[in-house]
């Protein structure tokens, strides 16, 4: 009884801060209060329960110390003109038959080397959404398009601060999971492609708006040199780099790019690191400004507090009558199944990504011991679930921050094909494999 008390209140105060706009992480501060306080009911000592904690945060440190640097990054992309670049450079490729297609392009190849869904919504998802509007292009086809692309860079960016969880929770080195993750991407990427071509023709924009090209084109020395930053957030780890020495050396560029192609100030720059890039550019001003160690003070306490739960659950036992009857789950359907069931549970009453990725790995992790799979099978259905099936849940943060900066209605999340392909090609994917397991072994 007394954890159903926890969870309701815990629950309530996640509505709470829905409804109030409150950051997320006021509630899992309260619940991880009330599960603590539970804890003690059930005759574990305070200090324990403390260890318990510390042991969990313990595992946030390495997705830390990466979220620090994607603070630097998304300043320093904007200082040093690499976002406008970006934008800019996928706009030239818009024309009628074609802007569908490149408003899941242009979010997808900029969220591969930026890394943060939300950044990439509220820069390029904006832009385009504006050239649509100006149009007369569908609002809701093209946002379910760019809500398609911003995830794309979750799974495969190094600078994924969701890829960074999904590996430290689940006990797998992030390059190898991430390698995993482009295995796994071309045919919901193919699929994806193909269904955005279609539409491009069938849903085409009538006109576009050059207003936006121009504020980029006298606002930012837009220079190829701008794109070094991305290319080696790219193209660093496929040399077996790290991430987090891949970030370094992109931020190192950008702050390059700032001080002597964009003619910043030093102080300037390092305030912008700070409290986030600024511009008082007409039309620019609240499409680039943002970024900085400001911008993930509630994402680095959320992470935090997460994995706190993750210490909590593992020590007492909180958690076991659930992870039974997910284990019994387990056996009547599959694994990759319940992944995709706990994804839409964890986040739609949680109505967070990276909850839903802690639960889902601490729900989950018991049944790949006992049959015998490593850390990297549980991080790879981590990573092909709850990722990307987190942006269809409406009323989660996940789907409600992109759908509120575009300015549209939930109607565009069956349109996002990319973030559900994923799930069901691998789920099909998975089928094959035990049939042809199931023949050879009959042979």
């Amino acid at each position: 009884m007394d954890l159903f008390v926890a969870f309701g209140v815990f629950l309530a105060c996640v509505a709470c801060c829905m409804v109030m706009g409150l950051p997320q992480f006021l509630a899992l501060l309260v619940g991880l209060v009330c599960f603590f306080l539970v804890g003690m009911h059930r005759g574990h000592r305070a200090a324990d329960l403390v260890q318990m904690t510390l042991t969990g945060m313990k595992t946030s440190v390495k997705v830390l110390r990466i979220l620090v640097l994607i603070g630097l990054l998304t300043a320093l992309w904007r200082a040093g003109g690499t976002v406008a670049f970006f934008v800019w450079g996928g706009a030239q490729l818009i024309t009628p038959r074609t802007f569908i297609l490149v408003a899941f392009l242009l979010p997808a190849l900029f969220s591969l080397a930026f890394g943060s869904s939300f950044g990439v919504v509220g820069t390029a998802g904006v832009i385009l959404m504006a050239i649509a509007r100006s149009g007369g292009a569908d609002l809701t086809v093209t946002a379910g398009a760019i809500i398609s692309g911003i995830y794309v860079g979750e799974r495969l960016s190094p600078a994924s601060s969701s890829a960074a969880l999904t590996a430290a929770v689940s006990g797998a080195e992030q390059r190898a999971f991430q390698h995993e993750m482009w295995r796994t991407t071309p045919l919901p990427m193919a699929l994806s492609l193909a269904v955005y071509g279609v539409l491009s023709i069938l849903c085409p924009i009538r006109q576009v708006d050059s207003h936006i090209i121009e504020a980029l084109e006298s606002g930012f020395q837009l220079s190829w040199v701008t794109l070094l930053p991305a290319a080696a957030v790219l193209l660093l780890p496929w040399l077996k780099i790290s991430a987090f020495l891949s970030i370094t050396v992109s931020c190192v560029l950008a702050a390059i790019c700032a001080l002597f192609v964009q003619g910043m100030d030093l102080g300037e720059l390092l305030l912008a690191c700070l409290v986030g890039y600024q511009t008082a550019q007409p039309g620019l001003a609240d499409i680039m400004a943002g970024g900085g160690l400001s911008s993930m003070i509630n994402v680095v306490l959320t992470v935090v507090l997460s994995c706190a739960y993750s210490g909590i659950f593992n020590g007492t036992g909180l958690l076991d009558p659930v992870t039974d009857r997910v284990g019994h789950l387990v056996d009547r359907v599959g694994l990759f199944p319940v992944h995709i069931l706990l994804s839409f549970g964890c986040c739609g009453l949680f109505c967070n990504q990276a909850v839903g990725i802690v639960m889902g790995a601490q729900l989950m992790e018991g049944e790949y011991r006992r049959r015998g799979l490593d850390s990297m099978e549980l991080a790879v259905n981590l990573g092909n679930s709850v990722l990307n099936l987190a942006g269809l849940v409406p009323w989660a943060i996940s789907a409600s921050v992109p759908l509120t900066t575009l300015g549209v209605g939930a109607s565009a999340l069956p349109l996002a094909v990319y973030l559900y392909l994923v799930s069901l090609c691998w789920w099909a994917c998975l089928v094959w494999k035990e049939k042809k397991r199931k023949k050879a072994a009959a042979l």
